[in-house]
């Protein structure tokens, strides 16, 4: 890094280059953080020697199913959950509680407002998804889902959340969905437990049509970052269709896992022949329901999960399955929707970006992955997870007690629920991440100044590979070029094998 410095005031790298260098160690170095807390729970003095108490750090007592933060500034976070309660939490308070730099003071947030059960018109089921209206410059429109087969929209102050509208679908809601583009129609995209995706118009406050063409329930969905018109849905047969919901038969397209070549144009350079873009609704993207469905920053890849145990990178351009492995340790037996995290626009040089994935084994584990290789890059570890109960609830599951073991591994800290970035706050880290677990906490995840080591799973089954060398994880540790990492393990492969060979007895005829 203070090479990147040195170039940067010689005028040999550029300020976005040399921000997305910086960026991208920071994102290298996420660890969870302990002494950030989210607690709906005040504290009071007790007559203990500091005069302080201990707080449980639960957000929500039932476990809390999504998060949503405002793009603008980074500055508010909602968490909708399994208690049917809605929380807005102000990030920036934290820093106002203690002017010490000490980083071992508990740091803790209080919500600013909450729509409980018992105001009019909210939530009475637990809620499945939340997100705010993009547009807006300071946040002031939420839409949430629940099992109560609604969608509301409630309106935001830094103080207070009011329910001002009620969509009834008729069918549980598994997702929703906005376009990211500024020139798209204010419709609301819903995905639920029926074959057909609800257009909601936020204009007239009516639902405008449906769009048929999955067979099962639509589990996730994704509006298109460079065309305002184009939908895409992940349902539970499997597929992944393409929508334009301009036309009266919107479906025109569909993914194929099988499909390794993707369409190309009518005069083909490449040898391969030439095929017309064509909707097949036999061909399949998973080998079971499709859980996450979203394209890249960029816009030239999609990304899918599914409970194949598969995460898939795909061209946007063409529909080919780019054949990207991210190894066996992969769990996903979500109900609904549940995907990773891909690296923030801008974090990291293009081809390089990476893909957080949180894996469903109530290890409370995340596996950050090269999204374009597939590769493991490192382990992240939530605190307070033990291991132990998660073994005794898994011997459970194969003993018969199956019912008690579910809901405990529903309600538990290993868990991993929904996870998103904040990214460019006004106060804070330049780059966090939070996650919403199922035994109702709020982890926020930080740059951390200790050196960060790549972790092995110590779980049955866990695929080897040899250890990487250490991630940088301040402004000012260089880290390794990706040239020299490789030479560095060829070195040390091409040493083994050698040694190996030379304490060989060699056979004699």
């Amino acid at each position: 890094m203070n090479q990147l410095h040195l170039a940067r005031c010689l005028g040999t790298v550029s300020t976005p280059s040399f921000r997305r260098h910086h960026n991208e160690s920071l994102i290298d170095s996420l660890a969870h953080d302990q002494n950030i807390t989210f607690t709906y729970i005040r504290s009071e003095p007790d007559s203990s020697d500091d005069g302080t108490s201990q707080v449980p750090a639960i957000a929500h007592p039932a476990g809390v199913n999504c998060l949503a933060i405002d793009h603008t500034e980074g500055r508010y976070l909602l968490s909708g959950g399994a208690d049917s309660t809605v929380r807005l939490w102000d990030l920036e308070e934290r820093e106002t509680q203690s002017h010490s730099s000490d980083s071992s003071i508990p740091k803790i947030h209080s919500p600013k407002a909450s729509l409980t059960r018992g105001t009019p018109s909210s939530h009475t089921h637990a809620l499945t998804s939340i997100s705010i209206y993009p547009f807006d410059p300071t946040p002031s429109t939420l839409l949430t889902t629940s099992y109560d087969k609604t969608l509301k929209v409630t309106a935001i102050t830094p103080t207070s959340l009011t329910p001002i509208h009620s969509f009834d679908l008729d069918f549980i809601p598994w997702t929703h969905a906005l376009s990211p583009s500024p020139d798209s129609s204010p419709l609301i995209a819903v995905g639920t437990a029926h074959p057909a995706i609800r257009l909601l118009d936020l204009r007239s406050g009516l639902s405008t049509h449906s769009l048929s063409g999955p067979n099962g329930a639509i589990n996730t969905l994704a509006w298109s970052p460079r065309q305002s018109h184009i939908l895409a849905s992940g349902s539970a047969d499997g597929k992944v269709l393409f929508f334009d919901i301009r036309r009266a038969n919107a479906a025109f397209a569909s993914l194929d896992q099988d499909d390794a070549i993707g369409v190309i144009g009518e005069f083909p350079s490449t040898g391969l022949g030439a095929r017309s873009l064509h909707l097949d609704f036999s061909t399949l993207a998973h080998s079971g329901p499709v859980t996450s469905i979203q394209w890249t920053p960029a816009g030239d890849k999609l990304v899918t999960a599914g409970h194949d145990q598969r995460i898939r990178v795909w061209d946007a351009a063409t529909g080919r399955n780019d054949l990207v492995h991210f190894g066996p340790r992969i769990r996903n037996e979500r109900q609904g929707e549940i995907g990773p995290l891909i690296s923030p626009a801008g974090t990291h040089a293009p081809g390089r970006e990476s893909l957080f994935w949180p894996n469903d084994d109530g290890r409370g584990t995340i596996f950050q992955h090269h999204l374009r290789e597939g590769h493991l890059l490192r382990i992240l570890r939530t605190e307070g997870v033990k291991l132990a109960e998660v073994q005794a609830a898994k011997r459970n599951r194969g003993g018969g007690r199956a019912g008690t073991s579910n809901v405990a591994r529903l309600t538990s800290g290993g868990r991993i629920n929904t996870m998103l970035w904040r990214v460019n706050a006004l106060a804070g880290n330049a780059i966090e991440m939070y996650t919403a677990h199922g035994d109702g906490r709020i982890c926020a995840w930080v740059p951390t100044s200790k050196g960060s080591e790549d972790e092995k799973d110590d779980g049955a089954g866990a695929e080897t590979s040899e250890p990487t060398p250490q991630v940088a994880t301040t402004a000012t540790d260089a880290p390794l070029d990706d040239s020299e990492i490789r030479r560095k393990r060829k070195r040390e492969l091409i040493g083994n094998l050698v040694e190996g060979l030379t304490r060989r007895p060699m056979p004699f005829s």
